[in-house]
């Protein structure tokens, strides 16, 4: 099966939301907008909000941080993506 590649995802394993929150912030004073596309269902406000009993659902959700993936982006601009992105999670995490 083929992708539309309209997404890029990541996972950064060891940090939570706090974590993963501070990361996405750091991202942003860079220059580099970072977000979480996919909540768990069970954390959407029509169903509780309660993942609790998809433990396997909020482990994916958890770490998960979705990058820039455009057209526009040029080679420059990938490059400086991966640098910021080792620079915060290296200061995240380190």
């Amino acid at each position: 099966m083929d992708s539309s590649n309209h997404l890029y995802l990541i996972r950064v394993p060891g940090i939570d939301v706090e974590r993963r929150k501070e990361i996405i912030e750091k991202m942003a004073k860079r220059g580099v907008a970072t977000n979480v596309h996919f909540k768990p269902l069970p954390m959407m406000t029509a169903y509780g909000e309660d993942c609790s009993a998809y433990p396997n659902a909020y482990d994916y959700y958890h770490n998960l941080i979705t990058l820039p993936f455009h057209t526009l982006l040029s080679d420059e601009d990938v490059a400086y993506v991966c640098e910021m992105l080792r620079e915060v999670v290296s200061e995240v995490c380190g």
